[in-house]
Order: C-alpha cells, then sequence, then structure tokens
C-alpha cells in the first residue's frame, strides 16, 4: 500500500513540473472539476493548466494546485511579456472565471 501511494505522489510530480505550457497548446480537461486553468483575457486561449490532487471522493486540493498554477504563470507571463503588471483570468474548477494579475520585475 505505502508503495503504491508513494508511485502515485511520484507520478503526480512528474506531472505537475512538466514543461511551461505555451498559449497555443490545447486542454481537453481545461475548467473541469479537479483542475485549476489559466486563460489570456480573451477567456478561451489556455496559458497553463494543472490537475489538483484529489483529497477525497469529489473534493481537490484547489489550494496548493493554485499556487503552483501561479508561480508557473508569473514566470511565462514574465518571460513572454517583460516587466510590468499582466492581467489573465484564473479560474478554479468548473467556476468562473475571475481576472488576476502579475507584477514583473
Amino acid at each position: 500500500m505505502i508503495v503504491r501511494s508513494k508511485r502515485l505522489f511520484i507520478l503526480a510530480a512528474l506531472l505537475g513540473t512538466a514543461s511551461i505550457a505555451t498559449a497555443q497548446r490545447a486542454w481537453p480537461t481545461a475548467g473541469t472539476r479537479g483542475t485549476v486553468t489559466a486563460y489570456e483575457l480573451d477567456g478561451h486561449t489556455v496559458i497553463d493548466h494543472k490537475s489538483c490532487l484529489s483529497s477525497g471522493r469529489y473534493s481537490w486540493n484547489y489550494g496548493r494546485c493554485g499556487t503552483r498554477l501561479r508561480d508557473s504563470v508569473k514566470l511565462e507571463l514574465c518571460v513572454r511579456l517583460g516587466r510590468g503588471t499582466h492581467h489573465y483570468m484564473h479560474q478554479i474548477g468548473d467556476g468562473r472565471p475571475m481576472r488576476t494579475s502579475v507584477y514583473c520585475r
């Protein structure tokens, strides 16, 4: 049992540290339960997308994967757009996307 859970943890870690997504990549699970998604301001173009670890039958740890998503989106936008404040849409699960921003030094 411990070996199986360790394998799942390693698999989740590998999936979570995959290369930074580009805006052109299609995510079939974007905007579904158990995921967090960042969109361009158009609300359709995906910047990045993360699947959250399940903490129960119908619950996910959105806080942890949301932090991972925000960190990767900040890196992506700062590299692509440079200094300043950059806005994007952030969606938790299948909820309504919210406008948010990152500041790049």
